[in-house]
């Protein structure tokens, strides 16, 4: 259930995207969606946009933050809060005094069985430089949260089969199982849109604004410039499915007689044209992309204006849509 307005604040290493939410009955009606150059004030996008809420959501960077899914036996909450005070350094890279932890059950077995914990943690530095920028723009932060799970709640409803967000950025892709709606495991890797770029760089060799101007419009599509394009950018598209791949078979491989069904595609790289239909074909499995717009209340100028931008909105307009 909706609960208040807010702004979703997404900054990504290339650009800032910041949505605004209000409840509609049971839904969310788009205020106002927005982005903007990295360095652009985020005051001045919400001026611009014309956003009236003041509390924001933002997202942190997924590489920058520990997930871990934690195996406990069977307790009741309060047990696994105090086991989890013991047993927190072991699972995050820094001292648990110098981090912002939370957990979420993901699982709980049959009798007998144990508990699953889905651990997220991320340094107070990087936790309160975020509080700073998002308080400078005459926000007031109310929660903060991974960009992986914002997509997901954004792109992946409850009641949807079993599947794999990926978000291609611009310098990593994001992925994670998400069991009806709720994010359960997840990874980063470092391979992405530039990456692409680079590809056709080297591949056809181009500078970057035109190798950037050929992916947008052409893609993986190997009609186009005698199938160069797409050939140039086979290996890298190669790299992020064998990631994708990898992923579905770790969590297959610890929860035996749940299979994949789909994978939904998020963030700029992945719209570029004729990648849902080449990483279906790789993988095996249906391909779809994401629409976050999917759902909200929207008016006739707002579905046009914000018609296929939906990979790149889906981190802001999840955020906007967490519960506080």
């Amino acid at each position: 259930m909706p609960d208040l307005p807010k702004i979703g604040i997404d900054i990504g290493s290339t650009s800032i995207k910041l949505a605004e939410l209000v409840p509609a009955g049971k839904q969310w009606k788009l205020i106002s969606a927005a982005s903007a150059p990295v360095g652009t004030a985020i005051a001045a996008i919400v001026k611009e946009a014309g956003m009236k809420s003041r509390r924001a959501v933002v997202a942190l960077p997924e590489e920058q933050v520990s997930t871990h899914i934690v195996e406990l036996p069977m307790m009741k909450d309060g047990e696994i809060e105090q086991a989890l005070e013991w047993q927190v350094e072991q699972y995050i890279p820094i001292p648990k005094n110098e981090a912002v932890w939370s957990w979420e059950t993901i699982r709980r077995g049959e009798a007998g069985g144990g508990v699953e914990i889905l651990l997220v943690a991320a340094a107070k530095t990087l936790v309160e430089s975020y509080r700073k920028t998002v308080e400078a723009a005459g926000l007031e932060l109310v929660a903060v949260e991974t960009e992986l799970n914002a997509t997901a709640r954004a792109e992946i409803k409850p009641g949807s089969p079993l599947s794999v967000v990926v978000d291609i950025g611009a310098k990593s892709t994001d992925m994670g199982i998400v069991r009806e709606g709720q994010l359960i495991f997840a990874r980063t890797i470092p391979t992405a849109g530039d990456a692409f770029t680079r590809a056709i760089e080297t591949g056809l060799g181009l500078d970057r604004t035109q190798a950037e101007q050929y992916k947008n419009t052409y893609g993986m599509n190997d009609k186009q410039l005698e199938g160069k394009l797409a050939e140039a950018m086979k290996p890298v598209l190669t790299v992020v499915a064998g990631e994708i791949r990898k992923t579905i078979d770790f969590y297959v491989t610890k929860h035996q007689g749940e299979a994949v069904k789909m994978v939904v595609l998020s963030g700029g790289a992945a719209s570029m044209p004729e990648m849902v239909g080449q990483l279906s074909a790789i993988l095996g499995l249906e391909v779809v992309m994401g629409d976050p717009f999917t759902g909200l209340v929207m008016d006739e100028a707002q579905k046009k204006a914000f018609a296929n931008t939906g990979p790149y909105y889906a981190v802001a307009i999840g955020l906007a849509e967490k519960r506080i």
